[in-house]
């Protein structure tokens, strides 16, 4: 999946920072993420995070549902207060 060149210095960061290659590739996907949404305009449209689901949901399957039950209480909420 990655170029083995990318892949063979991700791992000589990781053994040099002494950190998992795994951690070293997150936390540089969240750099990535971070400076993208910052170029995009800044912040993730404001609903998301707005609803979770249980443990044991499949929340994308149910998503129509979840949002038909759950979206109008939640703009009544914010409306109010």
């Amino acid at each position: 999946m990655l170029d083995p060149a990318l892949l063979a210095e991700l791992e000589r960061i990781a053994r040099r920072s002494r950190r998992p290659t795994a951690q070293v590739i997150r936390e540089s996907l969240e750099r990535y993420v971070a400076e993208a949404r910052e170029q995009e305009g800044g912040k993730l449209p404001p609903f998301v995070g707005m609803f979770a689901g249980g443990e044991d949901e499949n929340v994308a399957e149910r998503a129509d549902e979840i949002l038909r039950e759950e979206l109008p209480a939640h703009l009544m909420r914010e409306r109010e207060g």
